[in-house]
């Protein structure tokens, strides 16, 4: 399939139900819904495409008598009503590689610029330079003046020289922003100075995998000479990003206790990873659940999305605390 019947087949299946469009792609190939999917998330996330997509959201509505969703949760509904629930969590990795690879920075240009500031901290001109391009010009002014005065000089002239940049480059530095970006971590309790944030989440991983009695030990011993870092440890030892290795049964336990909006809420902008472990520990009717309030929000504030994950990490903390949190690593 060409990219522009992919585009097509994508901005068809926007306008309808996920339910409708999964149906409608059970006769396509598994490569081809790979790339009708990927195309599906590229114009949500980008918004390109967005006047013709309108236009026939406006007339299919008229015939459904309905609105359409909008949710990006509908795209693993829909797939999984094209490929079954079993083939689901494959092919959105694949789709994920898929949009990566499209437009690598498609992420980043959602991030805080502090963020992305913290994430350039110690990277040559060039690499500034590529990432200032590939953002909005507000976002990338605001990010120019936070970057290190000599940074900031040789990025202004990397930028005005204009030198073309390989696919292969550009792909190389969004995924080491990525990953700085992932390693930096979620919580907003997290350390402000970077080596410190790594070197006590490295003590809160050593101290996770021990009984819990030589655990907690070490543990008083830290709060006895300091008690913001051992209360910092405890909080490192569990964070959002753990969620794929925490236990099924434990993960059931504590998200019945969660009620859809603030489910929803933390949710958001999450990783497609995380996002499949929610799913796969709920209930059929507590995912529709979620779909329905997913489809309800509109812009939620960081600070909704923070504190929805943070209860949520807080049930997994006291459960660690206590010795009951199972964990899967590889």
């Amino acid at each position: 399939m060409s990219g522009q019947g992919a585009r097509k087949a994508a901005m068809l299946l926007m306008s309808l139900d996920p339910a409708a469009a999964g149906e409608l792609l059970k006769s396509a190939k598994p490569d081809q819904v790979a790339q009708i999917a990927a195309e599906l998330a590229f114009l949500r996330t980008t918004g390109a495409g967005k006047d013709q997509q309108a236009a026939v959201e406006e007339f299919m509505t008229i015939l459904r008598g309905a609105a359409p969703s909008s949710d990006d949760a509908d795209l693993r509904q829909i797939i999984e009503g094209a490929l079954g629930k079993g083939k689901s969590q494959d092919m959105l990795k694949q789709v994920k590689a898929l949009v990566q690879a499209k437009d690598p920075f498609v992420k980043l240009r959602q991030r805080d610029v502090k963020e992305l500031a913290a994430a350039l901290a110690g990277e040559s001109g060039q690499v500034a330079a590529l990432v200032l391009n590939e953002l909005p010009p507000k976002k990338s002014s605001l990010l120019l003046a936070l970057l290190d005065e000599k940074v900031r000089a040789a990025a202004v002239r990397g930028m005005a020289n204009g030198a073309d940049i390989s696919p292969q480059a550009k792909l190389l530095v969004a995924e080491m922003m990525q990953l700085r970006l992932a390693s930096m971590g979620e919580s907003a309790l997290v350390p402000a100075d970077a080596k410190k944030d790594n070197q006590l989440r490295k003590v809160a991983l050593s101290l996770r995998g021990l009984p819990t009695d030589i655990r907690d030990k070490l543990l008083k011993a830290i709060n006895e000479q300091d008690a913001a870092t051992g209360k910092q440890v405890q909080l490192l030892m569990v964070l959002w990003e753990d969620l794929p290795i925490i236990g099924d049964r434990v993960l059931q336990e504590v998200l019945r206790t969660v009620d859809a909006k603030k489910l929803a809420l933390s949710v958001q902008g999450t990783d497609v990873t995380i996002t499949t472990k929610i799913r796969d520990n709920i209930s059929e009717r507590a995912s529709a659940m979620l779909d329905e309030e997913v489809s309800l929000l509109s812009s939620p504030k960081p600070a909704e999305i923070e504190a929805a994950r943070t209860a949520i990490l807080n049930s997994l903390r006291d459960l660690n605390n206590k010795g009951e949190l199972t964990l899967v690593e590889t």
